[in-house]
This record gives C-alpha cells, structure tokens and sequence, in this order.
C-alpha cells in the first residue's frame, strides 16, 4: 500500500465526518452485549506488536545520489486514549528497530553492508482515530496521529569502508487504517496497517554531505485495547 492509497481512502472518511458523529445507529450495527454509553466513552490503555518494513531512502549531494535500504524489524505501541464515540485521542510510545541492508551509490551500483547498522526509531504521537461503528463489535477504524522521533543508528561498515553512527530529533507522523473487535464490554482486539514517517534529515557519511529524505516505513500490528 503506497502513502497515496491511505490519503485517498481517509478524505472521503474525513469529508463525512460531522454528519457521522450526529449520525443514529444504524439499522445494520449489532451493539456488543452489556456495552453502554459509559463503557464505549472511556479511558483505556493499548499495546500492540508487529512487523515493519522500512522504506527505502533517498540520499542526495554534491557528489549526486544514493539510496539505501534496510531489513524488515519489529514495531510497538503502547498508550493511553479516550474513547468519545466515534472519536477516539491517543497518547502512545512508538518503537521500530531494523538493520541497514545496503545501496545503490550514485554510479546506481550496489554495495551491502557487512557489519553493524542497527537502526531504533523512537517515536512519540498524539493521534485522534474515527471508528466507523463504534457501537458494533466489529468496526474498522482509521486515524492519523503526530509527534516527535529520535533515529538512533549504530555504526556500521562495508567491506573496505566504516561509518559512524548518528542520532536526530525529527518531526514524526503516522497513519493508520484496521479493524477492531470488541471481547466483552471493556475489551477490544485490533489489527492495523501503518505508514509512518519523519522530517528529511542532514548526515555526513566521512565523506560528503548527504540530504536524506524521510526515514519511514510500512507496518502491520495485532493488539488490544482494554478500558478503566
């Protein structure tokens, strides 16, 4: 799924949403047995995990351009939100962590890397969702959230050549699109596509100076949400 896809499903979502929030039940949702007003407007905490698949990234200079890729890693989320239907505002921490692969210099040749590039991406977000029927116990859900990342990445070599790793504070987003299914009252499971990204950021490899567009990845994580 390109980031393109995600902005076309969500602006129509986005276009309805004051009627929806006015909106009656609708003839076709089935209320969760046992769930109230009181219930489905709560705080609640979340937890997820996953996978992640970074993107790969753009570097340019004077001396021209490179791209680099990285290795699938893991993703998690935990937070705190609110759920006032059929909105829902979360507070989370966000972890990625993955290993540099490789890349393509600016003579399009490939050259992998054979030691080190461990990458951690800590992210913290403030999101608001819109659950599409928030009073049935299953209801797709979309959100898009902001924040602050840190991009930590370890030193790392090639053969014949090493590097210094770096760390920088970035502007941080992410957008989702999922699922929920509510277990009993209080308790929902989710599964949930993610895009996540930050701000372009400036490195110097020893070498030259380097322009890399945003660190971002693809991501699919499982969780729960339970409320108070």
């Amino acid at each position: 799924m390109r980031p393109q896809i995600l902005v076309v499903l969500i602006a129509p979502c986005i276009a309805i949403l004051p009627s929806a929030v006015n909106a009656e039940l609708a003839p076709d949702e089935v209320p969760v047995k046992g769930v109230t007003e009181r219930h489905s407007s709560n705080l609640y905490v979340t937890g997820s995990l996953g996978v992640n698949w970074p993107t790969a990234r753009v570097g340019t200079g004077d001396a021209g351009s490179f791209t680099e890729f990285s290795n699938p890693g893991f993703s998690t989320e935990i937070g705190l939100g609110y759920a006032f239907m059929p909105l829902r505002a979360e507070i989370t921490y966000a972890l990625e962590a993955s290993r540099l692969r490789g890349y393509n210099s600016v003579t399009n040749q490939y050259y992998g890397y054979n030691n080190g590039g461990e990458t951690r991406k800590n992210s913290a977000f403030a999101s608001l969702y819109w659950d599409l029927f928030p009073r049935s116990q299953f209801t797709p859900y979309i959100g898009a959230g902001f924040g602050l990342s840190s991009l930590e990445v370890g030193k790392f070599s090639e053969p014949g050549y090493s590097y210094k790793g770096f760390s920088k504070a970035l502007f941080g987003y992410q957008l989702k699109a999922g699922a929920s299914y509510a277990i009993d009252p209080k308790s929902k499971i989710f599964a949930e596509g993610i895009y996540r990204a930050t701000s372009a950021y400036a490195t110097n490899d020893g070498f030259n100076d380097w322009v890399n567009s945003s660190f971002s990845s693809w991501a699919g994580q499982i969780g729960v949400r339970i409320g108070f």
